[in-house]
């Protein structure tokens, strides 16, 4: 055991020293002083300026590839991707707006504090939206070629209930049982939802999407 330890130590010694077990091992190169005259001459016909013209090409091709893979990744959503994000929004207002009337009640109730106007009406109005927008949104999810006209018809629908409503909340305001503070409260927020919708809808009508095609293709 003792000689073999001995054996071992002399070799690993033998390689952690030597240049050339260096060279292979450590990928690192010692030279001494008196070496250079050797340096001198095998860098002698050296181009420097082929090698430096290699890695800047190959640097230019790296960096092409990142440019390519990042375009890739951002890749436009697919229809069914939207759709997801569509019905986020349609039922996430049929939440959101109804809670939100409801929390700030006090800003939509009667000079006499008996009625509270926006509560039932806002609510309505959600659920006539989630109602007529649950089409595209299936349709969007099969990846059908009428999604864009029926967003587009939804879109009227939505401008075609605002003036079947308007009488209503012009009734409303006939009455003077509120004050003028609660149909501007109820108009903005109306408009805020409706612009939130209408933006994601006019994104998808800009998007450019390969659909499914149909068994009869």
């Amino acid at each position: 055991m003792l000689v073999k330890t001995i054996a071992l130590s002399q070799i690993g010694g033998y390689l952690k020293n030597d240049r050339w077990c260096k060279i292979y091992y450590d990928h690192t190169i010692e030279l001494d002083d008196e070496d250079d005259d050797w340096v001198e001459k095998q860098t002698k016909n050296v181009d420097y300026n082929k090698i430096k013209e290699k890695y800047a090409k190959e640097m230019e091709q790296d960096e092409q590839d990142d440019e390519d893979e990042y375009e890739t990744e951002k890749a436009p959503m697919t229809l069914p991707q939207l759709s997801v994000r569509l019905g986020i929004i349609i039922y996430g207002e049929l939440i959101l707006f109804p809670i939100l009337i409801q929390i700030f009640s006090n800003l939509f109730e009667s000079m006499d504090m008996q009625k509270v106007f926006a509560t039932k009406d806002i609510f309505v109005l959600c659920i006539f939206t989630a109602f007529i927008w649950t089409i595209p949104l299936f349709y969007m999810y099969y990846n059908q070629k009428a999604t864009k006209k029926i967003i587009a018809c939804c879109m009227i629908g939505e401008l075609i209930r605002i003036l079947v409503y308007l009488p209503s909340f012009m009734k409303y305001y006939n009455s003077h049982e509120y004050s003028i503070r609660v149909f501007i409260f109820f108009i903005l927020i109306d408009i805020i939802r409706l612009l939130i919708l209408f933006t994601f809808a006019i994104h998808v009508l800009k998007s450019e999407q390969e659909y499914a095609p149909s068994p009869r293709d």
